[in-house]
């Protein structure tokens, strides 16, 4: 190929984009950028998911006090609520407390209920109280096995 031919199809190549021009603008309008709506839906599955249930698993009979963690993730807007009850006999009195924020605990029947309002992830320290009645029961040994049941639901 000769030297002229190359240089006439470089300014051919060159001129192709500045002819496409005047349509594109014919297409978009004076000036302004095209525009389009995307509408996404995220759908988040419900979850009510224990990610932690942590307490001694014997508590000192002397004692008579435990902590327990217990860690929930929730998707539910609702929440959620954890059913504590005593699964052992020999507790003759049980009080259960916590300072974690977003959870309210109430006494239900004989036992408690733990209930977060809305969705979130939640660590919830709780304080046991137990006032045991070792002459009434079978308890022969210095300690008691974890006298609490926690079951969740959602709201």
């Amino acid at each position: 190929m000769t030297r002229s031919a190359r240089t006439l199809l470089m300014l051919i190549g060159l001129a192709l984009p500045l002819s496409a021009l005047p349509e594109s603008r014919l297409v978009t309008g004076s000036g302004q950028s095209a525009s389009a709506t995307v509408k996404l839906r995220v759908v988040v599955p419900p979850i009510v998911r224990v990610l932690g249930n942590q307490h001694p698993a014997a508590i000192a009979v002397a004692d008579g006090s435990a902590q327990q963690e217990l860690e929930v993730l929730t998707t539910m807007r609702q929440g959620f609520c954890a059913v504590l009850s005593l699964n052992t006999t020999g507790v003759r009195q049980w009080s259960v407390q916590s300072n974690s924020a977003g959870v309210q605990v109430m006494r239900a029947g004989d036992g408690y209920r733990v209930c977060a309002p809305r969705n979130g992830r939640y660590r919830v320290a709780l304080e046991h109280r137990f006032e045991l009645d070792v002459a009434g029961s079978a308890l022969t040994t210095a300690q008691l096995p974890w006298p609490v049941q926690t079951e969740l639901s959602a709201l």
